[in-house]
């Protein structure tokens, strides 16, 4: 089975972490390697990545490192489109509002080459991973390293093939279950795509009594083969910061025994971002390090491909078809809560949690989530995949924006909503507002995919992009109908009061 191989620029201190202490991460933007494979002088690939971006480490006729990395099942990657500010992005439905010299077309090209260009959320490298550095004016490039999987890192060619490796995260990459216990793992496919050989890895000699030995890379490692490992699957943690969606990337404790998270922003909005003072390490990434106690709204899900699926997990996976076939039926969507897991390319385990009391969002707001889920499901195309909503509002100032996702990735406009749907947001609005404290949100993201996992977030401080702004007057109705506390109003809205 052919394994499609992504090809990406690195930056020279990236390049270095990874042959220097072991780094084992990957995201940004994306190229299919063999589609770009001619260019290899550093002036092409300069201009095919896009490396003239403000502050660039890359320059023309300097080495750039080039990584290949093979895909993994569970990644997610998404069409790298958009604009550079609302209006452009908007344009064309696009994913990411990103700074030039990104411009949303989802594609790149130098000379007659032209290639797909795609966002890869923040994950764990694949085995085989290869960093190469070309040089001006050389015809081949030198090969730095290879990784060989968190068993043994990364394997550094310029060093004497010297071993470094990282503490693996589970919130990243492949996670196997052994006689109840979970370890990091390096997972070895089959012609078909199942899974054959897990290799088990743990950092401490605490494992060698389960029968771990010591790697050459100083950690340790147990092979097995599929039967016994009771799940395989990768994990994905995500979350909100200051209102700001994030995946969850490390969990970890220091020394003084406060717990601290390394997030991983999926708002896919450089104002947003940099808003929010995200450290920008590469065009569309933005990562920090915070306090766990300052995240809100964590969800865990479990991302298991079809062929890595138990015989429970597909029986589950179909009575839960069954259910959502039944519910169509009825005419509604399901809002139910998705504890059965969904045997499919992917699966994501998300909705209402299981025990949802009366207050929860998605128990307290159903009738007004089944309207908007309805308006949307009744404008997608045949083949969507994921359909969403983003509502802004102010005063009497509303906008409603819909999209969708097809098969093949194709972002495309809804319309024709409906003015029920539109009634349902403004109620959604009032009814989940915190007069007083908080006050209602400013916006709400709904999203929904085929089986009937929905999405619920809101956003109570960060400035809207408006199509057309409010006027002064929605600022104090605004405050008329929803009082804040005083430090709940946002500075760029006091200033509209003030004036």
């Amino acid at each position: 089975m052919s394994q499609l191989v992504l090809q990406k620029a690195v930056t020279p201190a990236m390049a270095k972490v990874y042959l220097e202490k072991g780094l084992d991460r990957v995201s940004g933007f994306v190229v299919p390697a063999a589609e770009v494979a001619t260019l290899t002088s550093t002036r092409q690939l300069y201009e095919l990545h896009g490396l003239n971006f403000a502050g660039s480490p890359f320059g023309p006729d300097q080495p750039i490192d080039i990584l290949h990395v093979p895909t993994s099942p569970t990644w997610q990657a998404v069409p790298a489109t958009g604009g550079t500010d609302e209006a452009s992005r908007a344009k064309v439905s696009g994913n990411f509002l990103e700074r030039p010299p990104f411009d949303g077309s989802g594609f790149t090209q130098v000379g007659d080459v032209r290639a797909p260009v795609a966002w890869l959320e923040h994950d764990r490298l694949t085995v085989g991973s290869r960093l190469w550095r070309f040089l001006p004016g050389e015809a081949e490039p030198v090969h730095l390293g290879t990784y060989h999987g968190p068993a043994f890192g990364w394997q550094n060619h310029a060093a004497g093939d010297l071993f470094a490796t990282a503490l693996p995260s589970k919130l990243v990459g492949y996670v196997a279950r052994v006689d109840g216990k979970t370890w990091a793992a390096d997972v070895r496919l089959d012609d078909d795509g199942a899974p054959s050989v897990i290799t088990l890895v743990s950092p401490t000699k605490d494992a060698e009594e389960l029968g771990f030995t010591m790697t050459e890379a100083g950690t340790w490692a147990k092979q097995v083969v599929r039967s016994e490992v009771e799940e395989l699957f990768a994990m994905h943690a995500t979350a909100r910061w200051n209102g700001v969606p994030v995946r969850v990337v490390d969990d970890q404790v220091d020394k003084e025994g406060t717990r601290r998270a390394r997030i991983f922003s999926i708002a896919r909005d450089a104002n947003v971002n940099e808003r929010h003072k995200l450290d920008k390490l590469d065009p569309a990434v933005y990562e920090k390090t915070v306090l766990w106690e300052e995240l809100t709204d964590v969800v865990y899900a479990q991302r298991v491909p079809k062929l890595w699926a138990t015989s429970e997990q597909l029986e589950k996976g179909e009575e839960y078809q069954r259910d959502r076939a039944a519910s169509a039926a009825a005419g509604k969507p399901s809002l139910a809560p998705h504890s059965a897991p969904r045997a499919g390319a992917t699966q994501v385990n998300l909705g209402t949690p299981e025990g949802a009391d009366e207050n929860h969002p998605a128990v307290r707001h159903r009738k007004e989530l089944e309207v908007i889920v309805r308006g949307l499901v009744n404008v997608v195309p045949a083949d969507w995949t994921r359909a969403r909503l983003v509502a802004t509002m102010l005063g009497t100032r509303g906008e409603i924006r819909a999209g969708a996702t097809t098969a093949d990735g194709t972002e495309v406009g809804l319309q024709g909503l409906g003015k029920d749907l539109a009634q349902a947001v403004a109620k959604l609005r009032t009814d989940s507002a915190d007069n007083g404290g908080k006050g209602a949100w400013f916006t709400a993201i709904i999203s929904v995919e085929p089986a009937g996992t929905v999405k619920l977030a809101t956003d109570h401080a960060i400035q809207p992009n408006w199509k057309t702004a409010p006027s002064e007057d929605d600022y104090r109705t605004e405050l008329e109908r929803h009082p804040r506390s005083e430090d709940n109003v946002p500075d760029w809205f006091a200033e509209h009061l003030d004036a």
